[in-house]
């Protein structure tokens, strides 16, 4: 598809809708779940030590993919999507295989949230299963079909509210803070890099999909100045609250009570009974990871509609896709979206989890690469915007994705194998409908 016909049909979306603030909310909203659990398993594989380089390196990544997206919206503000950028790079079949791996990964992505979520008001009320779980999907696509900016302030609220309660965590955390409890005897031995790429995908958890507000760059007014302060924005909210974390969780109750939690903000709270306002805190928390996971939910549906939006947008999947309702909302990608969440979170989490960071990894490498690439072959083109630490820093980045990419495996080979085969199906549709592209009319 030419760049006149993908502005025009972008157009279709509801441009100018969102501010910088609800840009950034809506990337804070996907990644902040990630406190409330998941990032705590790396305790157990290579300690405090291990889970703070590996968070450290982890920050290090999204804060530059941010720069690259944030440069690359600014230079391509006719394009939107991850695989826009890696097709003007590379060539379309790459930009079909980070499209689609993206927009996997944030569909698949709406089931897990669904599944916690599901588990958390399970926990609260004694009552879950299906029928809590398709409620939320219900609820969810209602919300949606209202267009972007209702989306964003929806967002935003609840986002606020979570980052209140990790606020509010932190300080209740503080005063129990001792340098002993990050101490883990099963881990005593001199920290290695096996153990350090081991807490990689649990590091990432911390900070996964804080970048994804950059699938907004259609709906985004004034582009060129708010998208880079968007991500600027959410990164450094999400880094920041992520590491306060991280260590006033393991320095409070002890890295190994939390390396074994499927709760560990919970278990830090229940560590010190007498705390002022424990009893509370312990409410607080809970309804905090429920809301968290809710909002993670709705920003994750909207990434990956959009996601879809993109691609047939390109011409690389039916054009139904491309239906908007009088909101200007992507209907038919939504629906999509959503019906892969719903299978998605049928089966375990955990093993969806790999592949869910393994699909939307692969897309990282791809931008990465992508950003370098066009500063090589268009070393003119117009860059209202440059990236802080330039080619290097996102050479660097995309290292690191590769190595996300090869922890994955090591967890979880058989599974990342069923996903493999997804992207390879995916791809064998692009190659066999390419003809029908390539004819005119």
């Amino acid at each position: 598809m030419s760049t006149d016909a993908l502005q025009k049909t972008e157009a279709a979306l509801q441009s100018a809708a969102l501010d910088w603030k609800r840009v950034a909310a809506l990337g804070i909203a996907i990644a902040i779940s990630g406190n409330f659990s998941g990032w705590n398993y790396g305790l157990a594989v290579g300690g405090w030590r291990g889970m703070l380089v590996a968070a450290l390196a982890m920050a290090f990544l999204f804060f530059i993919l941010a720069q690259a997206l944030a440069e690359l919206a600014a230079a391509y503000p006719q394009g939107a999507g991850f695989d826009y950028y890696v097709r003007r790079a590379w060539s379309p079949l790459l930009g079909y295989v980070c499209g689609i791996a993206l927009a996997l990964a944030l569909a698949i992505g709406t089931g897990l949230a669904a599944s916690f979520a599901e588990a958390y008001w399970a926990s609260l009320t004694g009552t879950g299963g299906w029928p809590i779980k398709l409620a939320l999907f219900a609820i969810v696509i209602l919300l949606q079909l209202r267009g972007a900016r209702d989306v964003a302030a929806t967002t935003m609220i609840t986002g606020a509210f979570v980052l209140a309660v990790l606020v509010a965590f932190c300080v209740f955390a503080l005063p129990f803070f001792q340098v002993s409890n990050l101490g883990n005897p099963a881990q005593s031995q001199p920290l290695s890099p096996s153990m350090i790429l081991g807490c990689i995908p649990f590091a990432l958890f911390l900070f996964l999909g804080v970048e994804q507000c950059a699938q907004a760059a259609a709906e985004t007014h004034d582009l060129i100045r708010t998208m880079p302060r968007a991500l600027a924005s959410a990164v450094l909210v999400a880094v920041a609250i992520g590491l306060c974390v991280l260590c006033l969780a393991s320095g409070s109750a002890g890295v190994e009570a939390l390396g074994k939690s499927d709760d560990p903000l919970f278990t830090a709270v229940l560590a010190h009974p007498s705390g002022f306002g424990a009893a509370l805190m312990r409410h607080v928390v809970s309804l905090g990871a429920l809301v968290a996971l809710i909002a993670t939910f709705f920003s994750l549906a909207y990434a990956g509609s959009r996601q879809f939006y993109h691609l047939a947008n390109a011409g690389e999947l039916p054009r139904w896709l491309t239906v908007t309702n009088k909101h200007r909302v992507p209907t038919g990608a939504l629906f999509l979206t959503t019906a892969i969440g719903v299978a998605a979170s049928a089966f375990r989490p955990d093993a969806v989890m790999v592949g869910f960071v393994f699909l939307i990894s692969v897309a990282h490498l791809l931008v990465s690469i992508s950003f370098i690439r066009l500063r090589q072959t268009q070393p003119g083109l117009a860059r209202p915007y440059r990236a802080v630490g330039g080619t290097w820093a996102v050479a660097a980045a995309a290292v690191l994705s590769a190595l996300v990419i090869a922890s994955c495996y090591e967890l979880q080979p058989i599974v990342l194998g069923w996903f493999f085969g997804g992207l390879v199906s995916a791809l064998a549709y692009f190659l066999l409908t390419r003809r029908l592209r390539m004819q005119p009319g």
